[in-house]
């Protein structure tokens, strides 16, 4: 009876509270669950929404479990699909698959037929896609512990995810595309291709990527940029970016690598919709971008790559809350609650605990080939895991990762939760659904 009348009390707080933010005309604050805030000026500064951090509330499934307290039983709706660990560099990124691929022995060479490092076929692909859509994911990001165009059957293998009804994205660095392949993948509508270049000149990318074949690799990624960008500008389904990481070997590149985006664009007339830029961190070790440089660098995008692109249509994206959790932003939280959301699936099959851990064996929570998703994510392996990074109060990880954002909301809930205003919470999550449901809602 209390817990009813509770209920009740909740139901009409939850009420007042929508009609005061629909009265003012409010939105939900993404980065503050059960707060509503005006409207931003520059509110469609960013229309992709690629990886936005309250993604999750357009999930029903996921907003029950997170309304009930149930992190543990959320599983994800949207994975990342590694189909190889090989690759065409050995960057000096840091590459967040460096210490993945000297375990697997293959930091120095490439490895085909190892089905650790490499998916084997065509046919063993669809078969994990089938399992992963079964599983209710809905939205892939084809990328690799390195290249995944190395993968022959990546063309196929989108179209057939297409098929299957599951959004997509890919991430390439540009390097061993031809214009033929290029033309196969964006026929099979991908949300976003994002293409990595991280340098403005042939020395600086030499330098930071030492490619296999330095005489050719820089010119190859600047004609595979224009051609997604000619294909980008005949299909209004696919937004294509071009994304920069910044550590102190490259970062004096920035303005150049504008440059080279305006005069691709220039030279054919395609359609860039993005520039990412973001600084580099060590995904395996304390050790991080100097404060200084990370502060040059934020300044160079602001100042020097906003005038250069300006009046392109390139939307810049320099991505601050990168810088801050870089520069000793504090954690806020002890849990990984969020990891739940975003699988990873390995070329063998393994499926990895968090997306941000990149094919570690010490993350793998089971094995697709073997079992349903929905059992792996409940079985004791996952617990394990999940214990261990709980245990070090998420210390192993970096505060950059793809969960972290979402680890705050979810760690506000829980404060709102513990004062007995729930309320507010329902509230937020509901007023989501009164604005239009994004393209990108399924990463």
């Amino acid at each position: 009876m209390e817990q009813e009348k509770d209920r009740q009390e909740q139901n009409q707080k939850k009420a007042e509270l929508l009609e005061f933010v629909r009265r003012e005309g409010l939105v939900p604050d993404s980065k503050n669950p059960g707060e509503f805030k005006k409207p931003a000026l520059n509110a469609n500064q960013d229309p992709i929404k690629f990886l936005a951090p309250s993604s999750w509330v357009f999930h029903e499934d996921v907003t029950q479990k997170v309304l009930e307290g149930n992190y543990e039983g959320i599983t994800p709706f949207s994975a990342e699909f590694v189909t190889t660990l090989n690759c065409t560099n050995r960057c000096l990124g840091p590459c967040s698959y460096c210490l993945q691929r000297m375990n697997e022995g293959v930091a120095d060479r490439n490895e085909g037929k190892n089905p650790r490092v490499h998916m084997q076929s065509l046919e063993f692909a669809k078969g994990l896609m089938d399992k992963l859509v079964e599983g209710r994911v809905k939205g892939v990001i084809f990328t690799g512990g390195g290249e995944p165009s190395l993968f022959g059957g990546l063309e196929e293998l989108m179209s057939y995810t297409s098929q299957k009804g599951a959004d997509m994205v890919l991430y390439t660095n540009g390097n061993s595309w031809t214009p033929e392949r290029i033309s196969r993948v964006a026929s099979t509508n991908p949300l976003v291709v994002r293409l990595s270049l991280n340098c403005g000149t042939k020395e600086g990318y030499n330098r930071f990527h030492r490619p296999f074949n330095p005489d050719t690799a820089f010119d190859r990624v600047k004609r595979s940029i224009s051609c997604f960008a000619k294909e980008a500008a005949k299909n209004p389904k696919i937004d294509f970016g071009v994304s920069f990481i910044m550590n102190e070997v490259n970062y004096r590149e920035i303005p150049e690598t504008a440059r080279v985006l305006k005069n691709i664009l220039d030279n054919t007339g395609g359609k860039i919709s993005f520039a990412a830029y973001r600084p580099a961190f060590n995904y395996n070790g304390s050790k991080q971008t100097d404060p200084r440089i990370l502060d040059e660098s934020y300044e160079l995008v602001e100042n020097d790559v906003r005038a250069i692109l300006n009046g392109t249509g390139i939307n810049v994206q320099n991505i601050k809350c990168r810088y801050d959790a870089l520069k000793g932003e504090e954690r806020g939280y002890e849990i990984c609650r969020a990891t739940g959301l975003f699988a990873e699936l390995g070329p063998s099959g393994e499926l990895h605990s968090c997306c941000d851990r990149n094919c570690f064996r010490v993350y793998a929570i089971g094995d697709l080939t073997k079992k349903p998703l929905k059992e792996i994510y409940s079985g004791r392996l996952r617990r394990v895991v999940l214990d261990y990074a709980n245990d070090y109060q998420c210390t192993t990880c970096p505060t950059a990762c793809k969960p972290h954002e979402v680890n705050k909301q979810f760690e506000k809930i829980e404060q709102l939760r513990a004062k007995g205003e729930m309320h507010k919470v329902e509230a937020w999550i509901e007023s989501y659904k009164d604005a239009p449901r994004p393209k990108m809602v399924n990463f």
